[in-house]
């Protein structure tokens, strides 16, 4: 079974921390499917913050998909450390992911 299928696997089983070990794999399609995996599983502190820190990740694509899975919590400090990165974000399709996942947030809290 190939790590992709794992993911999904994963996921099933709802195991958040093998999920977070996937998303710092070598692999970009790992990393991917597992950024995508955590945002299937009910999202823990230590995912979020593992999440927070790969946001720095030069690859757009893997910050557009972590701030995507960030952006399906309902967490307020999410909400902080989004808006901090658009301070020093340079690219406009991660600026853009992060101004939805703000508001997705927003949405989310305001509906409790």
């Amino acid at each position: 079974m190939g790590k992709i299928d794992k993911v999904a696997k994963l996921v099933e089983k709802g195991k958040t921390d093998k999920l977070v070990a996937l998303a710092q794999d070598k692999d970009k399609e790992v990393r991917l499917a597992a950024i995508e995996g955590l945002g299937q599983v009910p999202q823990t502190e230590d995912s979020q913050n593992v999440l927070i820190r790969m946001e720095e990740d030069p690859d757009p694509e893997i910050r557009k998909a972590i701030i995507k899975t960030l952006g399906l919590s309902g967490d307020s400090y999410v909400i902080t450390h989004l808006r901090l990165s658009l301070s020093h974000e340079k690219d406009e399709s991660v600026i853009a992911a992060i101004r939805e996942a703000i508001a997705n947030i927003e949405e989310r809290v305001g509906d409790e």
